[in-house]
């Protein structure tokens, strides 16, 4: 018994020294990468249930790139921004910079997002353009939990949230499917998975609304208490190499079709 106690005081001791140390220079150790459900990103499907997509493609690429070994971890996006924020975790992907994030948090851009509206097609009633989504008053919107939206959907979810007009979900694909059973008015989706979410309901059941909304940055999100400036120099170097060798557009072009594979690593 005395052996195993030792064992365990030694364990303690090495878990307690790793969590106080400072942060990496180098890659001298495996980092942990949290990945969440977000199509075209990190997916899979009932036909191929291999995880893949644009996040996991950049992180294999960063791994071959700079020799660092990755450590996938699959959770909620709340769970994620709750554990980087405590030090649980070292970085996540295409996280959206907030002042709230960038607290405990750093980033590194590598692609571009936009957001709209996806509404029901025999459906008349939602506002079709950006002054009339600002001007909605009876509007029952549903949103994905953790997610950031950025403008102009931020101002309107606080809105609509003031009057219980607002129905938090899991996922994009939990939003898009009460809007499809007629229990929501309105969800937002990326522009880059509607291609993927739209196959997944009856044809052309649902459709997009442009509310201008600009692009917004997402990229590599690191722990401040974990990754220190020599290894966020290490991947910015990699991923400014793999956006002027077009690395990253080939990336984007296997899980994006068209014009929009382009648009989300032009930033």
């Amino acid at each position: 018994m005395r052996w195993q106690h030792r064992s365990l005081f030694i364990a303690l001791l090495l878990w307690f020294g790793w969590a106080a140390a400072a942060p990496l220079e180098t890659c001298s150790r495996p980092l942990t990468v949290g990945y969440y459900l977000i199509p075209p990103l990190y997916f899979k499907t009932h036909e191929n249930p291999v995880w893949r997509g644009v996040d996991k493609d950049v992180i294999d690429e960063l791994a071959r790139r700079t020799g660092c070994t990755f450590v996938p971890r699959f959770e909620s996006r709340v769970r994620i921004w709750a554990q980087l924020e405590s030090g649980q975790l070292d970085l996540t992907v295409s996280g959206i910079p907030t002042p709230e994030r960038e607290r405990f948090a750093t980033f590194l851009i590598y692609l571009q997002t936009r957001n709209m509206l996806a509404i029901r097609r025999d459906d008349s009633r939602p506002p079709q353009t950006a002054k009339a989504l600002a001007a909605a008053e009876r509007f029952t919107l549903a949103t994905t939990r953790g997610y950031r939206y950025g403008p102009p959907f931020e101002a309107w979810i606080v809105r609509l949230a003031a009057t219980n007009q607002i129905v938090e979900t899991a996922d994009e694909e939990a939003a898009l499917h009460l809007l499809s059973i007629g229990r929501v008015d309105g969800a937002i989706v990326r522009e880059s998975a509607w291609e993927y979410y739209a196959s997944e309901f009856p044809a052309g059941s649902l459709r997009l609304v442009d509310m201008e909304a600009p692009y917004v940055p997402a990229g590599l999100a690191m722990s401040r208490e974990h990754i220190g400036e020599g290894l966020r120099k290490t991947f910015a170097e990699a991923i400014a190499a793999m956006k002027r060798d077009g690395t990253l557009l080939k990336i984007a072009e296997r899980h994006v079709s068209g014009e929009a594979s382009a648009r989300l690593v032009s930033f």
